[in-house]
């Protein structure tokens, strides 16, 4: 018979082994495939809402409801009422007033009278201002043709009467208190200077009553009227 070897026993062994680790690497590969194979996880968007809920009100005990609800006032109000009804309105006394307003207005009166009185007496009393203080206007005039005075007449000028001028000059004088012409000054012309003139120098040189106002000499103005006529000359 022949002899069987113990190497020849384990190959069989050995074989079943690698076999089996084949099948186990060959299962593993596969599912990791599957595993790859497989579509992602898909991700839901979600969103949270917060609201604000107000807080509930707490219901009172059942007694302190009873105790609100039992009208307390109104149980005093209709003796209060009544009390009031029952009594008897009396009226307020009236005191008398005080006589002492009329008195005072009879002596605020009285005064008023007194000063009205006096004021009268004083008004009636007291002298009026005679009309020389009272800016009296003047009483006189200056004057000119007194015959005292010897005032010449214009001595006519040759060429005017040459020339046949004719007319009447108004000259306006500022006489002083003394009587004499501070100013000659020509008012309305004659229409010829030559006439003007003669007649200016003239009576710059006059002699004049001064005006007065009352007894007192005052300075004043006054016209002076001049004619020239060549049939009077």
């Amino acid at each position: 018979m022949p002899v069987i070897e113990p190497a020849a026993r384990c190959k069989p062994e050995r074989t079943v082994i690698v076999l089996v680790v084949v099948l186990l690497h060959g299962g593993l590969a596969s599912w990791l495939a599957s595993l790859a194979q497989m579509p992602p996880a898909r991700t839901l968007a979600t969103s949270i809402a917060v609201q604000w809920l107000p807080a509930q009100p707490v219901p009172l005990p059942a007694v302190a409801k009873s105790a609100a609800a039992m009208p307390q006032q109104p149980s005093h109000q209709p003796r209060h009422q009544a009390a009031a009804k029952s009594a008897p309105v009396r009226p307020a006394p009236v005191t008398p007033q005080p006589s002492s307003p009329p008195l005072a207005q009879a002596v605020q009166t009285i005064r008023a009278t007194d000063a009205m009185a006096t004021h009268q007496a004083a008004s009636v009393a007291a002298p009026s201002p005679s009309p020389v203080e009272a800016h009296s206007p003047v009483s006189t005039e200056p004057g000119f043709s007194a015959d005292y005075l010897h005032n010449p007449a214009p001595a006519y000028p040759a060429a005017a009467r040459r020339n046949g001028e004719e007319g009447k000059v108004l000259l306006r004088v500022h006489v002083s208190a003394q009587g004499q012409a501070e100013t000659v000054e020509i008012h309305r012309s004659s229409g010829f200077i030559r006439l003007d003139e003669a007649a200016r120098e003239t009576v710059a040189n006059w002699r004049f009553t001064p005006a007065r106002r009352g007894a007192v000499a005052i300075a004043s103005s006054v016209i002076v009227p001049i004619t020239f006529r060549l049939g009077h000359a």
